[in-house]
């Protein structure tokens, strides 16, 4: 065969299967330009054998990337006139969609008028995506090395088959290190060792051991951290062991990465936040404290006037029932409205400061109306209310009206929630002692035979968002600030809360306010006058650290023939009622302000005094402290009458009258 092919059809065979196909370009002075295409050439055209030679031409051209034609122009012009030449360029193809292909061929003259083209068509299509595949992964790599460079000072590639490792990345400061694989053994004993804590080394060693590893793999994990210290440039740094497992679970990569300027700059950012947080606290604590305060059971109104808005639609015909309606709609929508306009009051957030709006109102009424925003409520569930407001002698009183509101709706809201069904609630009201014909002190007492409460939440109840952690009430709405407002509430007005509950049985909620009378319009009776008053044999005790104060006040009681004698502080009187037989002093004027110890420590010490007397004598408050928080102040502190300065005779006779002289009778 002398070395030659004499099979054609090999070659033929060759060429398909390497997606070769043959052709011949004739381009004619004056006639259309023709194509002879073998059948390997047709197939990769996505040609039939019945297309023309122009056919096959256009065919071919026309779908040449456009951006192209003038490379591929080019290649035409380069194989006139050097012989031969080679280009690649995108293609249309009618069914495979774009693919590349790689032409190539050789030109001749055939007369004047005819350029002949030889060469080949082959679709290099999977060469060229594998080639960029290629490329674009050899990026990949060495962004990621790049990265790794930057992120991790340190990497090495661990082997745990053969217990081996290599290092990607070596420290600045570790030079001895083999470029080879090495022990991993090794690799502790002598590189490690030298650089990280020996405090953190035997822990590190037993974290990043080849056994941990495998029971991490075992444990499904891909990746695992921990952190410890090493020393860098003389100087131990917080850094990173990042490991992550790859393949087959046979071999991690250790990337070990400083984050000692990460640490302090988190502790630093840390400090900072703490430090912001504790500001933004105090700013908005003005807000928050007032918005809890209003934004609790505001349901409350709002469902009375949607129910007696019902109501008053069934209640067309009876006028009576319809006024009535119309009226508890009118309450409960001016509740409303106060609660809102507070909620808005944007000034009174930003400052911080909530006054109490005194407004004249009736005592009786109020609960009243309470109570009857609490009927529906109480009625879905058939709880029965029982109040008793006899003891209540002064009704007419001067106050906050939404805010004491608020306080008895909260209590009362919390009672029908947490009674079960058919229960009952006892409210009761009763005046209390004020020692002032200007204040009332009341008592509210509000009792219910609900679920009750544990002693450990009792601890908690009047603090903001807490709820008990019992099953019982899971499914009972509620934010757990209405306690905490109430308490807030009551404590503005200078009252007391106080609550006792047990779990099952219920529980007891008691307020004591005290609240400015309005004056009342009644029969004019003659001033009980001071110099009137037969107070002969009375030894009365007078303490009042200012001088002209304390002349003037002896000056009045002495008018009525009682002996006074008097201290300039509070201790001084506590020590000459502590020397003074039991009985012998029948009643104490204690000022408030006083050096030494003043009143509410003077009379606290006498009333702990272990004789007879020590709780009975009478002892009034004098003091130029008037409000109402004052007087309550004043009882607490275990006085039983308040004076307001400056004194005046007519006031001071009726508590002789009252305290010393009715007693004798």
């Amino acid at each position: 065969m002398g070395g030659k092919i004499q099979d054609i059809s090999t070659m033929q065979d060759v060429l398909h299967e390497s997606m070769t196909g043959l052709w011949i370009i004739e381009i004619e002075e004056g006639c259309k330009s023709r194509m002879f295409a073998d059948e390997t050439m047709l197939d990769l055209l996505g040609l039939t054998e019945e297309a023309s030679p122009e056919e096959c031409y256009a065919h071919w051209y026309r779908n040449i990337d456009k951006e192209y034609y003038r490379v591929v122009n080019s290649c035409v012009d380069n194989m006139i006139k050097l012989g031969r030449a080679e280009v690649q360029y995108p293609w249309k193809h009618p069914v495979l969609g774009r693919i590349y292909v790689r032409c190539g061929g050789v030109a001749e003259r055939v007369g004047d008028k005819v350029l002949r083209l030889r060469g080949y068509h082959q679709n290099v299509t999977d060469t060229i995506v594998m080639r960029r595949e290629k490329e674009k992964l050899e990026e990949l790599n060495e962004e990621i090395v790049g990265s790794l460079h930057n992120l991790f000072f340190a990497v090495y590639r661990i082997d745990m088959e053969n217990n081996s490792v290599r290092a990607i990345r070596v420290p600045e400061d570790v030079e001895e290190i083999s470029e080879e694989e090495f022990s991993y053994d090794l690799f502790w004993d002598d590189f490690a060792r030298k650089t990280l804590h020996p405090g953190w080394y035997e822990d590190m060693r037993r974290e990043l051991s080849l056994d941990h590893f495998r029971e991490l793999i075992a444990e499904g994990f891909d990746r695992y951290t921990i952190d410890g210290y090493r020393k860098i440039n003389g100087e131990y740094h917080y850094i990173s062991c990042n490991i992550y497992f790859g393949g087959k679970k046979n071999w991690a990569i250790l990337a070990l990465q400083d984050i000692h300027e990460q640490r302090k700059r988190e502790e630093a950012s840390r400090s900072a936040l703490k430090e912001a947080y504790e500001l933004a606290q105090n700013a908005n604590k003005a807000k928050s404290d007032f918005l809890s305060k209003m934004s609790h059971d505001i349901r409350t109104p709002l469902n009375a006037v949607i129910g007696m808005t019902e109501l008053a639609r069934l209640h067309m015909e009876d006028r009576e029932k319809l006024l009535y309606d119309l009226d508890q709609i009118g309450v409960s929508s001016q509740l409303l409205l106060s609660l809102v306009n507070e909620v808005l009051d944007m000034s009174k957030i930003e400052s911080g400061k909530f006054e109490l709006n005194n407004s004249k109102f009736n005592l009786r009424e109020l609960l009243e109306e309470v109570i009857c925003l609490m009927e529906t409520q109480a009625e879905e569930k058939k709880l029965t209310f029982h109040v008793s407001m006899d003891e209540l002698k002064h009704d007419r009183v001067i106050g906050d009206y939404a805010r004491v509101s608020q306080i008895f709706m909260n209590i009362m809201s919390n009672a029908c929630k947490y009674t079960p069904e058919g229960g009952e609630i006892f409210i009761s009201v009763s005046e209390l002692p004020s020692g002032s014909n200007r204040l009332g002190r009341y008592q509210f007492v509000f009792r219910d035979t609900g679920i009750g409460m544990s002693e450990e939440y009792l601890q908690h109840i009047f603090e903001p968002f807490s709820r008990a952690n019992d099953s019982r009430i899971s499914k009972i709405g509620g934010t757990g600030l209405g306690m905490g407002i109430t308490k807030n509430l009551v404590q503005m007005m200078g009252g007391e809360i106080r609550v006792e509950s047990r779990m099952g049985e219920g529980s007891c909620f008691t307020v004591v306010l005290g609240l400015k009378l309005q004056e009342e319009k009644a029969e004019e009776v003659p001033e009980l006058r001071i110099q009137d008053l037969d107070c002969r044999g009375i030894h009365i005790l007078l303490a009042e650290d200012n001088e002209l104060n304390r002349e003037i006040a002896a000056n009045l009681l002495e008018v009525t023939g009682a002996c006074v004698e008097t201290a300039e502080n509070g201790r001084e009187a506590l020590e000459m009622f502590r020397a003074s037989e039991p009985g012998y002093y029948q009643i104490i004027f204690m000022d408030i302000q006083m050096p030494v110890m003043n009143g509410y420590e003077a009379v606290k010490a006498i009333r702990s005094l272990e004789r007879e007397d020590a709780s009975e004598v009478p002892v009034v408050a004098m003091t130029a402290n008037a409000f109402a928080e004052d007087v309550i102040k004043s009882l607490q502190a275990g006085m039983n009458e308040h004076l307001a300065k400056p004194i005046q005779p007519g006031r001071m006779a009726e508590v002789l009258e009252k305290r010393v002289l009715a007693k004798l009778e």
